[in-house]
């Protein structure tokens, strides 16, 4: 009888256990299961057209900029918030009427999206309980409000295409189901002018919750290498710059020491550290990097001397060509307070109070700098302050009452003072100021990407392709000329072939040396960009003779960074994350 009872026991006990079991293989299954009266839903590539057309209109279609600057995410944190929000918004105005939401004030296009609703699709399609609004721009967030400010858009209704209605764009090239109750989804991006060539492909992994829903959990893009680049030219290449993850259009090459060049990192990003480095150009690497607990910009930096002069604000910072020594050196206290007071415009937006920038001489006693007054220096031995060319009237403008002095430098050995004067959408010239002779010279040279602030060598300035009237101002061309600080002759350079014209021509496509300088010329392929090609050309500075077309770069936008003393040019081009390098000449 106790035998029976103990058999009972055990029996119920088994019994037990196979419940539970059948319990947790339930709770074990895939989503789906809940929600397929026909069964469970086969693992693999998805096939039913109405699966994956909800697939693609709840979810993927709105999918194109998460991956970010990054190229990928394995989390939704990792995600930009603005993005986040933007594809939040997205949804809430397919199910809302957007007018209903407040406005951001009276006749303003812009809604108010409360975070609190963002956050409701946040956590829907990210799995998300935050957004962090703290980086994002009060123009876009506001912080009083708690509110995104976005646009509805057309009121007029745009259809969304289907998942297999895209002809040219974007589209879905499969999604699988995956037996960790996940889907992975493939979307290929063509290239917008040769819809047969695959420029990226990003792949979605989307969690499936017990209700049939889904949300984003990582993402990647790969961007295809199609070989379309190539390059013709005696150089040697690198993948990177060792030692350096940043974009390069955030490097600024300022000179050279001890075989050596010395660069300026001034990244994008808010917190992140500005700094200075010493590259190996034989390597390719960074050798050493002193971070500068400031921010600065391009036209704030530059050598003088045996030093690397950073101007802020209330301060210059002097630095040693080897990054082992820096000093700050305060302001004087009149350039100080008119860097402080406050800007005004007029009613189209032009400087009423203006401060145009400074710089400091080799020997640090003097300073020039220009307000709305004019170009001035000053003496710091005597604290005195002298005007050496006014600010020019501009009767003739409907826009502009003046043309300033902006960027002072000092050149030719701090004999002479060079400044860009502004306009209203571009510069009108330069002005040169001779101390020795007291006379000031004027140049009707200038383009609209030109600056005085992006000089790196006290040698000279480039204009390429720029388009120099006639003295009857109805005829120009055309013309590639140089401006010699020692001289101030403007020189022009011959070229046989001087490529496409009439676009601006930024400071990364030239670049004036000690000895050398570079220049890219170009020609495009309206119906393919494949087939653009960008020319490097040489100049030697002592002869003004031209090397044209010692690189030819098929494809890929092209960059220069810095001419070595010795003539050497380092480049970097990119196409896509697959198809880039950093090169640098070589010498014959």
């Amino acid at each position: 009888m106790k035998m029976s009872k103990t058999l009972i026991k055990v029996w119920f006990f088994l019994l037990l256990l196979i419940v539970a079991g059948c319990q947790n293989a339930a709770e074990n299954l895939p989503t789906q299961a809940y929600n397929n009266t026909n069964g469970i839903k086969k693992y693999g590539e998805i096939t039913d057209p109405a699966e994956l057309e909800k697939l693609w209109q709840e979810y993927l279609y709105d999918a194109a900029n998460f991956t970010g600057i990054s190229m990928e995410f394995s989390n939704t944190k990792e995600i930009e918030p603005l993005t986040v929000a933007r594809f939040c918004w997205s949804k809430y105005i397919i199910e809302h009427d957007a007018e209903e939401l407040e406005s951001d004030r009276e006749g303003s296009y812009l809604k108010l999206f409360p975070l609190d609703v963002a956050l409701e699709y946040a956590r829907k399609y990210f799995d998300l309980d935050d957004i962090d609004v703290s980086e994002i721009d009060e123009n876009i967030y506001d912080p009083q409000k708690k509110a995104f400010l976005f646009s509805p858009g057309s009121k007029k209704e745009v259809p969304r295409p289907s998942y297999n209605n895209l002809l040219r764009g974007r589209r879905l090239e499969k999604a699988v189901r995956n037996n960790d109750v996940t889907i992975t989804a493939i979307l290929v991006n063509p290239d917008s002018q040769k819809f047969d060539r695959i420029e990226y492909r990003d792949t979605f992994t989307l969690k499936v919750r017990r209700d049939g829903s889904l949300y984003f959990v990582k993402g990647k893009r790969e961007y295809i290498n199609n070989h379309l680049v190539s390059i013709l030219g005696n150089y040697k290449y690198f993948d990177k710059i060792t030692g350096f993850d940043g974009n390069l259009q955030t490097l600024s090459m300022l000179g050279e020491t001890e075989g050596r060049l010395i660069f300026a990192y001034m990244p994008y990003e808010k917190g992140e550290n500005h700094a200075l480095m010493l590259l190996n150009p034989e390597t390719m690497t960074i050798e050493k990097r002193l971070n500068i607990n400031r921010e600065f910009q391009v036209t704030d930096i530059n050598i003088q001397g045996e030093r690397i002069i950073i101007r802020l604000n209330d301060r210059t910072v002097s630095v040693d060509k080897t990054l082992n020594r820096s000093e700050d050196i305060m302001l004087p206290g009149a350039i100080a307070e008119k860097i402080k007071r406050e800007p005004l415009y007029n009613e189209y937006g032009y400087p009423l109070i203006f401060f145009g920038g400074y710089d400091v001489s080799r020997d640090g006693t003097k300073y020039v700098y220009s307000d709305e007054v004019g170009l001035k220096l000053y003496n710091i031995t005597s604290g005195s302050e002298k005007l050496l060319s006014k600010t020019v009237p501009t009767p003739d403008s409907e826009l502009t009452n003046n043309s300033f002095h902006s960027n002072p430098r000092f050149i030719s050995g701090d004999n002479k003072v060079i400044t860009t004067m502004t306009g209203y959408e571009s510069a009108l010239g330069y002005t040169i100021y001779d101390f020795n002779k007291e006379m000031q010279k004027t140049y009707n040279i200038v383009s609209e990407g030109s600056s005085t602030g992006y000089i790196r060598y006290d040698t000279g300035l480039l204009e390429i392709n720029n388009y120099i009237r006639a003295k009857d101002n109805q005829t120009g061309d055309y013309k590639t000329i140089y401006l010699d600080f020692a001289t101030g002759e403007v020189k022009e350079i011959h070229l046989d072939d001087r490529g496409d014209t009439g676009y601006i021509i930024m400071p990364d496509q030239y670049y004036v040396g000690q000895n050398h300088a570079a220049f890219i010329t170009s020609s495009y392929d309206k119906s393919d960009n494949a087939n653009n090609k960008y020319y490097i050309n040489s100049l030697n500075l002592k002869t003004m003779q031209a090397e044209p077309k010692i690189i030819t770069i098929k494809a890929a936008n092209t960059y220069i960074l810095g001419v070595l003393a010795d003539g050497r040019i380092i480049f970097w081009y990119d196409l896509n994350p697959s198809e880039n390098g950093v090169c640098i000449t070589m010498k014959e």
